[in-house]
């Protein structure tokens, strides 16, 4: 075999062995590179995932913070309200206690006051019936009027006594049938408070 057509053989023996080589480097370079993205996918995703869980976890952790302190807030807010409101509606019913005191204390001083007493005592006798013993108790200023109070029941045994009210009206007392009959202004007035403590809501619940 002549040299030339030797080297010619041996040079395309090399470039097809060049050829083949170079082919399965180019190959590998992309099963590697291929490998490479996958890993690098794989890789990113669970990066992803542990942020995601990450902020997850810092964002419950941080509501769970947030809700904490904002419900301690509000639950002082909420109590620091209901202390204002509270003040509020005991100022509320302290002036209505002192306007109806005065209005009473006026009542008291004018000439509408003797026929009340009246009225008064006539009703607080009908509650009981007739025929008993009874003590009525005035005011100590109101004494007074006693006697023009006696003459204005009758069917009945009234004694009169000092009572420990101060606002006026009267209160009669039958021991023999072992009943009371409130009808103070003291009383009355009491009552009247009580029931706006109940329809404003004075007693605040926790």
């Amino acid at each position: 075999m002549p040299l030339n057509t030797a080297v010619q053989d041996t040079d395309k023996k090399l470039e097809a062995f060049g050829n083949a080589i170079l082919g399965e480097a180019i190959e590998e370079s992309r099963r590697i590179t291929d490998e490479l993205h996958k890993r690098q996918e794989e890789i990113i995703s669970g990066a992803k995932a542990e942020i995601s869980a990450d902020a997850e976890r810092y964002a419950n952790v941080r509501i769970s913070e947030i809700q904490a302190r904002e419900g301690r807030r509000v639950a002082a807010r909420m109590t620091e309200n209901k202390h204002t409101l509270l003040q509020y509606r005991e100022d509320c019913a302290t002036e209505s206690f002192a306007k109806v005191s005065a209005r009473i204390e006026a009542f008291t001083a004018s000439e509408d006051y003797l026929p009340h007493l009246k009225t008064l005592l006539r009703q607080a006798v009908e509650a009981l019936g007739y025929g008993f013993s009874a003590t009525v108790y005035l005011r100590p200023e109101d004494m007074r009027f006693a006697d023009e109070l006696m003459n204005s029941a009758s069917g009945v045994s009234l004694a009169f006594a000092e009572g420990s009210f101060a606002l006026g009206g009267l209160s009669l007392v039958c021991l023999s049938k072992g009943r009371r009959v409130d009808m103070t202004f003291d009383s009355a007035l009491s009552d009247m408070v009580g029931h706006f403590s109940e329809l404003a809501g004075l007693n605040i619940g926790n």
